[in-house]
């Protein structure tokens, strides 16, 4: 550090990111002036992790340590708001990779297996946070999925067999983001069909995943059943953005009440796990879940009438999942404001359902 500023710039971001994932797995209950606190080392961190960085100029040439330096400070950057920086920092990542030609599978044959898996780790890093950021905000992609996954190296193979299974199921998981679905998601979703998503259902419906996923570490897990489940839920939003939803569609995803199926399902498996293994992965976590609670109450709000039984069941799923959701310290105002709009909506129009009543305000 003392001598190289590339290594500071990199310690300072990795030092940052590792702050606010041990935040996150904090509950809200935390007191503000700790939480305060350690925003503000993040943010200094990220300042002189920017300002240790050689100047962009003729000559320079990119490296895989600064090309991850950008990928913690876009996280650090998103964990705190700043999506925009975010974006940028997550580009200037993607740009550097390309610039190495970590893409290109003739340009990592004369590389040592060492070297080889961390350029593929690292062009896998970069592709799953694309995905994901298109479809938070509708922004186009840039990266095909690699020729390969990361192939095992004597680094990966100490951290232990189960880390590297896991890393390839969250890849193969976003994966199934596929140039179809980018396009219609961002796009003209009047070219959704019944049969697109009854295929994409399938994929998604996939019980060796199951028994797979189910071998994995408890924080694995969660990433990606969560991630999973985020997805059905997207997937059913744009079938309902065309209006093929059903109330006796022969495929789930088709299906108007699909949603309350989701979150049932998703309850029973939060109610297993420790809510810092939810909450230490951070702001992608919290951005899933919104996307996943947000539906469930539109659906509980605006489908046929329910038999009381059946209602209070949907309720009761909801305050459950406000528990887990209002308990991440990185909630943003506007989310949260949107999320209790919706709450008060529901409180007032069940007020004769008395789980209602636990719904915040």
């Amino acid at each position: 550090m003392d001598t190289e500023r590339e290594h500071a710039a990199f310690v300072y971001a990795f030092t940052a990111v590792t702050l606010d994932l041990t935040r996150a797995s904090q509950s809200h209950c935390a007191s503000p002036p700790s939480t305060t606190s350690t925003s503000t080392q993040i943010s200094e961190l990220l300042r002189q992790s920017v300002e240790s960085q050689q100047p962009l100029s003729i000559g320079f040439r990119p490296s895989i340590l600064r090309a991850m330096t950008s990928i913690f400070i876009q996280m650090c950057s998103m964990s705190q708001g700043h999506y925009d920086l975010g974006f940028f920092y997550l580009r200037e990542a993607i740009t550097m990779i390309q610039i190495l030609g970590v893409d290109k599978t003739t340009n990592l044959s004369d590389l040592d297996i060492t070297e080889r898996a961390r350029r593929q780790r690292l062009y896998w890093q970069c592709f799953i946070h694309e995905r994901f950021m298109s479809i938070v905000y509708f922004s186009p992609v840039t990266l095909p999925p690699h020729a390969q996954f990361p192939e095992e190296d004597p680094v990966s193979l100490s951290l232990g067999v189960g880390i590297q299974q896991g890393w390839t199921q969250v890849i193969k998981t976003f994966c199934m983001l596929d140039a179809s679905f980018i396009s219609l998601w961002i796009g003209d979703r009047s070219q959704v069909t019944a049969s697109w998503v009854e295929a994409k259902h399938r994929e998604l419906d996939d019980k060796l995943w199951e028994l797979e996923v189910s071998t994995l570490s408890e924080l694995q897990q969660a990433d990606l059943v969560v991630t999973r489940q985020w997805m059905r839920t997207l997937l059913w939003q744009m079938a309902m953005s065309n209006c093929l939803l059903s109330s006796h569609a022969s495929c789930p995803s088709l299906e108007l009440e699909m949603p309350l199926q989701l979150s049932s399902q998703l309850r029973g498996f939060l109610t297993k796990i420790s809510q810092n293994t939810i909450r230490v992965h951070g702001s992608s976590m919290i951005s899933k879940l919104l996307e996943i609670i947000n539906t469930i109450a539109d659906v509980v709000i605006h489908v046929p009438q329910a038999t009381r039984e059946e209602t209070t069941c949907r309720i009761d799923d909801i305050v459950f999942m406000q528990g887990v959701v209002l308990s991440f310290h990185n909630l943003q105002v506007m989310s949260k404001n949107i999320l209790l709009d919706k709450f008060r909506v529901i409180r007032a129009r069940f007020s004769h359902i008395e789980v209602a009543s636990q719904l915040a305000v």
